[in-house]
């Protein structure tokens, strides 16, 4: 197998973002066989409900394939933002769009940024997510649980004697909306192979300064998992704060947006 790691370290850039519950959220461990719950949440070591980075990634990994592969279905083959364009050639994601990659030069736009493993080729992560964790201390449990009944897709039916016990994250504790708060971890590399990943992950933090209103978790179908995430803060060093330990750079927040801009013209100008 090939691999390419990260080999020209540029910057690194670490964005605090805050999902707020607009319903339940349902990010489940599947079924407890000791559990009274059929599908409890997902929990840390002290109890408290989480959402695993690896949703997050997840989450998206496939956001962003929806949207740019919507875009380039209607003809669009490069996104301009201000003064910047996003080429999307030659493709999107590869695991989304189930593409066999013979070698670097087939490797889609979000495999760059996102990381992929096919056939021999290997590319890791430029991009990381820490698990989102509540931002207010529990003063009283943060979850319900709820009774559904579980439907026969062959009979479009109940079916008998499948009532299904579903543990969700509540939307207000109190008076207060539930929040999570998570940080993504970004390392933007030099290389020109990386120019349009690197592009593309400013363009996601404009997209979370505005706040992106989305769907995360199971039971979608079922009244869980509407959620509003935003960009909070955002710091940052290059390679050489790194390696003098110097402190992280943080962005004023009324300077988000300009700084995001800014970076995104960089990624621009710098090759």
């Amino acid at each position: 197998m090939i691999e390419r790691g990260f080999l020209s370290l540029k910057r690194r850039v670490w964005a605090r973002c805050v999902v707020e519950l607009k319903e339940p959220l349902h990010v489940g461990v599947g079924r407890d066989p000791v559990s009274p719950i059929d599908l409890p949440v997902v929990r840390n070591a002290s109890g408290a409900p989480v959402i695993p980075g690896s949703t997050l990634k997840g989450f998206f990994r496939s956001y962003l394939a929806r949207l740019l592969t919507g875009y380039s279905l209607t003809g669009g083959k490069e996104l301009k933002i201000g003064d910047t364009i996003i080429r999307l050639e030659p493709c999107i994601d590869s695991v989304n769009e189930k593409i066999e990659l013979e070698d670097w030069s087939k490797l889609c736009l979000l495999d760059r940024i996102f990381g992929v493993s096919s056939g021999n080729i290997s590319l890791a992560s430029t991009i990381k997510f820490t698990d989102a964790v509540l931002t207010s201390d529990l003063k009283e449990e943060p979850t319900l649980k709820r009774t559904h009944v579980k439907i026969d897709s062959r009979r479009d039916a109940a079916e008998r004697g499948m009532l299904v016990n579903v543990e969700a994250v509540k939307e207000l504790v109190g008076e207060e909306s539930t929040e999570f708060a998570f940080t993504i971890v970004f390392d933007e590399l030099s290389e020109d192979f990386f120019k349009e990943s690197n592009k593309l992950f400013y363009l996601l933090l404009l997209m979370l300064h505005k706040g992106i209103d989305a769907f995360l978790g199971g039971w979608k179908s079922r009244g869980y998992g509407h959620v509003v995430i935003k960009l909070e803060s955002v710091r940052y060093a290059t390679v050489k704060d790194l390696i003098e330990g110097r402190d992280l750079v943080e962005v004023p927040r009324n300077q988000l947006k300009d700084w995001i801009l800014g970076s995104l013209r960089g990624c621009e100008d710098e090759y």
